[in-house]
């Protein structure tokens, strides 16, 4: 059996980069896909009963509620690292490419921050859920499992974000390991 550790060396990648980056990225990326085909059929079953048979489907609307920020945050570590978030690039082309480092650079650290404060709310509200026993309407579901998941993922996030922030810093490309920010 080959070395794994020779055919990431042999292909110029890094094995904890892959294990670490693209390993959870693709599995959340999975995740938060079936959550959207499962909040689909899900809607599709509650307005087919609903219009067909006048009975929709019970709670159907606290459900959706609860999976709705699940695909929201388990796509955003994929999202924060890749880089794949809206932005609006103007008045790139008026600046050199060591200062849009120096501004990826900057925008990665402000946003870890940023997601940093976000993970810390979470699990404050999080400690709330859990000892104030809090459940949802319909079926009484405890609210902590998921606070608790929205702020590991959204910590997730932030280690995405800290690491574009330093592979702007080293002159790498945010979520690759092949490309360079080339520099003048």
């Amino acid at each position: 059996m080959p070395n794994t550790s020779e055919g990431f060396a042999r292909k110029g990648k890094n094995p904890v980069s892959f294990w670490l980056g693209k390993v959870p990225s693709h599995t959340l990326g999975i995740v938060s896909c079936a959550l959207l085909f499962l909040m689909m059929i899900i809607t599709f079953i509650d307005v087919g009963g609903r219009y067909l048979f006048s009975s929709p489907l019970p709670a159907a609307y606290e459900i959706i509620s609860l999976i709705m920020p699940g695909i929201i945050f388990c796509a955003l570590p994929f999202v924060c690292h890749r880089q794949s978030h809206v932005t609006i690039d103007l008045l790139d082309f008026l600046v050199s490419s060591s200062v849009r480092r120096w501004q990826g650079f900057m925008v990665s650290l402000f946003s870890t921050l940023a997601m940093g404060f976000i993970t810390y709310r979470l699990y404050a509200r999080y400690i709330d859920h859990k000892r104030f026993g809090e459940v949802t309407d319909e079926l009484f579901l405890p609210l902590w499992p998921f606070s608790l998941a929205m702020s590991i993922l959204c910590a997730i996030a932030t280690v995405a974000l800290l690491a574009n922030a330093y592979a702007y810093l080293t002159n790498r490309m945010p979520g690759s390991d092949e490309h360079e920010v080339p520099s003048t």
